[in-house]
């Protein structure tokens, strides 16, 4: 289909989607149209001219007036093909344009994927500080926790001793009860012989007293010194009682040092284990503190850190990533007005070819239209000529 000078003042791109400017490929195809025609219409020309050429060879009238029309025809053939390679120099031009427009669009891209590695980067070692200082936490709480089973080891001992000394208070109290049981039974065994002394001594009033058997203790001398010191059972009676009173003193005071003896130790004992037991918290409540403090001091250090370098790095890829959308977007801008001045250009050089293109038009009408003209003024002027012959 041949292309006309409407279709080209009518000719209508469709708008890109994501960029400024029209379909490059629609663009393309009507840019390879223009070419295709004008290169039809020189060619259409040339073969014109030719024919021209051929048919006015015989006459010498039209040789002397086609110079004219074929020094202009050549003339605009070279006017046109100037304007083709200005065409083509443009159209070059805009691909190279369009290319740099790419190249920035990808660098902003390239920068857009670095910022979101920073932030992933950045979110990473985030992850990390904060783990390590969970894992510093678990490490002082496992101190902590081990000083508190330390401390409740300590009571516990602490408290078997307690349990041991009281174990101790108690056998010694047993047997201060036992010594007084005992003294108990040798006042009633005192009681027992000041009886049976007192009954032997009635019967020695009432009979002569018999030979002293051999073997027989001490007591029997005492009871019989007494009887013969004291004047029969009053004495007796009298001796039996200092023993009585002497064993139940004597069990008594046993008894006595026994239970303060006991007492004593258990005192000492639970003094020293509550001592140990104090000691022993107020230690572990003291390493707990200082490793609670340490760690969270710790913990606040390392979070201070990575949030301080947290902003920093995203401080530093945000004003890099802006740095470098608002350099992506100054240069989208300079080309794009680029562009579009190079689009006025091409518009206002494609309306000079559509008017090139009807002056041509017209001039090649009148030059062909004179040559038709002249052909048929040779025609009839050759016929009378060979009439007359």
């Amino acid at each position: 289909m041949a292309l006309t000078p409407e279709d080209v003042l009518n000719k209508t791109f469709t708008q890109t989607q994501f960029r400024r400017g029209y379909d490059e490929r629609e663009v393309d195809d009507f840019l390879d149209e223009v070419v295709a025609e004008m290169r039809r219409m020189v060619k259409d020309g040339e073969d014109l001219r030719a024919r021209v050429q051929d048919g006015d060879a015989p006459a010498t009238t039209s040789a002397a007036a086609a110079p004219a029309p074929a020094g202009d025809s050549g003339q605009a053939v070279k006017e046109r093909d100037a304007l083709m390679r200005r065409n083509d120099e443009l159209k070059a031009r805009l691909e190279k344009e369009q290319s740099a427009l790419a190249d920035a669009q990808k660098r902003a891209s390239e920068a857009e994927a670095r910022v979101k590695a920073l932030e992933e980067q950045q979110g990473r070692e985030s992850q990390s500080r904060d783990e390590q200082a969970a894992a510093a936490k678990r490490g002082a709480d496992e101190r902590v926790s081990t000083v508190t089973a330390r401390a409740e080891e300590a009571e516990k001992a602490a408290q078997e001793r307690i349990a041991k000394a009281e174990a101790d208070a108690k056998k010694a109290e047993a047997d201060a009860k036992k010594a007084q049981e005992d003294a108990q039974r040798r006042r009633e065994a005192a009681e027992r012989a000041a009886a049976e002394a007192e009954a032997k001594a009635q019967a020695a009033q009432q009979a002569p007293a018999p030979a002293a058997a051999p073997g027989q203790g001490d007591q029997a001398a005492a009871f019989a010194g007494g009887a013969a010191t004291g004047g029969g059972a009053s004495g007796l009676i009298a001796l039996a009682q200092r023993l009585h009173d002497e064993h139940v003193a004597e069990g008594q005071s046993q008894h006595d040092k026994l239970v303060a003896e006991a007492k004593a130790k258990f005192e000492e004992l639970v003094g020293q284990g509550q001592a140990r037991h104090d000691e022993l918290v107020t230690k572990g409540q003291t390493q707990h503190d200082d490793l609670l403090s340490r760690g969270k001091a710790e913990n606040e250090k390392l979070v201070g850190e990575g949030t301080s370098q947290r902003d920093k790095l995203i401080g530093d890829a945000t004003s890099k990533s802006q740095g470098m959308v608002a350099e992506a977007e100054e240069k989208k801008k300079r080309i794009l007005g680029d562009l579009e001045q190079r689009k006025t250009e091409v518009e206002k050089q494609i309306a000079d070819l559509k008017t090139f293109e009807k002056d041509y038009r017209s001039r090649l009408k009148d030059y062909i239209s004179g040559q038709l003209a002249e052909l048929d003024t040779v025609g009839t002027t050759e016929r009378p000529a060979q009439t007359q012959g």
